[in-house]
Parts: C-alpha cells; structure tokens; sequence
C-alpha cells in the first residue's frame, strides 16, 4: 500500500496543511479541519454518525464506543463518546470542532513521531523563532496529485477521498492545489454530495454533504481556482 493511502483523514489533512516550505497555510482553520476529519473517519470505522436535523443544523454522535485499536483515533472515539453523554445523543457538530481545537496540534505531533513531518527550528529576521514541520513530499505529494486527478474527472471517488474532499473544499484547503475553476466546481460538486452515486456508501455521501455544511457553511461556493499563502 501507498504510504498515503496507510494514514487516516486527520493524519492526511495535516500533511495537506503544510506546504514543503513547512509553515501550515495561514488562510485555512486548521483545527477545523482536523477536528471534522477525527469525525469522518470514525464515520469510516462506524464508530460515529452526522445527521441534519429539519432546520439544517448538523449533529454528532457515537454509533459504536469500541476502540478501534488505534491511539490517534481512539482518543476522539473517546471525547465523543464522553461527550454525548450515557444515552448517546447527538450533540451540535460545530460544538465539537470547537471543543478538539487541540486536534491539530496531537495530529501533527503524531506526524512528526512518525517522520512525516520533519520538524526544524527557524527565526524570523535572526532573532523571532517559530516552527516549521516540513513535510514528507513522498508521502504527501501522492496525495495532492489524487485530489487533482479526481479533480480533473480522471478517476472516481472512494470513500476515503469523497470524506476529504468534504472538508478540504468548504475550508479552502482545495484553493492550496486545484489551479482552474473546472477543478474547483468539480471538487464543489463532490463536496456536496453528487456525483457520488455507486462510487461511496451512503453513509459517506451523506456524512460529506453534512460535513461540508457544518465546515464551511451553507452557500459558501469558493469556485475559483488556486494560489498558496
């Protein structure tokens, strides 16, 4: 298996917020990203479900608390469980991605564990340090070159990919890599569930479109193209 393909959506995304210059894109909100990518894939793993209430509103629960086996993602699996209380209900999804604005900071420190990520120490103009985590261009380039092949129509979504475009177009995370308006709107209709026909499972279709209204909001398009911070 590609090494992409072996990391989970929240593992991805965090690859995909930080460009080779190592510095994570300043115009995306990288907790919000991360935290609904913890939740697309326990979606996956059918340990959680989003649904959408009569007036739009998008809300989160726990389907199965077994763990999964896997820290990085039994962690969420447990806040969630905590979270919807001894009877399971669904809580307001916006709720949660503010709550795990921790998320980025655990992924990527995973990330780094795991030599994804290369952390190097710099300063601005010799003397103001900040961070950089340069990431592994073998490992994520693969997986922004699937994101434009699905984006120029020359492959089909899966579940996996359908979830992540889910939450990479309402944040503009796309806006990093797609360079034309067909892209986008390509991108943009997956986002909101279509096109998705016999390519995903109904749960996913469904969690992506309820994904992208709790990301980026109801009627936000972003259709043009590309252009990094």
């Amino acid at each position: 298996m590609e090494a992409h393909l072996s990391l989970s959506l929240p593992d991805q995304s965090v690859l995909l917020l930080h460009p080779p210059r190592g510095r994570p894109f300043t115009s995306v909100n990288r907790d919000v990203v991360t935290a609904a990518a913890e939740i697309a894939e326990l979606v996956m793993h059918g340990r959680a479900e989003l649904t959408r209430t009569v007036f739009g509103n998008v809300k989160v629960g726990p389907v199965d608390p077994t763990p999964i086996g896997v820290e990085a993602l039994d962690r969420p699996l447990s806040a969630l469980v905590n979270r919807s209380g001894r009877d399971a209900k669904p809580f307001s999804f916006r709720s949660w991605l503010s709550e795990r604005s921790w998320a980025f900071e655990e992924h990527r420190s995973s990330l780094q564990q795991r030599s994804y990520l290369r952390h190097e120490p710099d300063k601005v103009l010799g003397f103001l340090p900040y961070d950089r985590y340069r990431p592994h261009e073998a490992t994520r380039q693969p997986l922004v070159d699937e994101i434009l092949r699905l984006a120029d129509g020359e492959r089909s979504p899966d579940d996996r990919l359908a979830l992540l475009v889910a939450i990479a177009y309402p944040s503009s995370l796309h806006r990093q890599f797609v360079t034309s308006w067909s892209q986008s709107s390509r991108l943009k209709h997956i986002a909101k569930g279509q096109e998705l026909e016999g390519a995903v499972s109904a749960a996913v279709a469904a969690t992506g479109a309820a994904i992208g209204a709790a990301v980026g909001g109801e009627g936000d398009d972003g259709d043009d193209g590309g252009g990094g911070d």
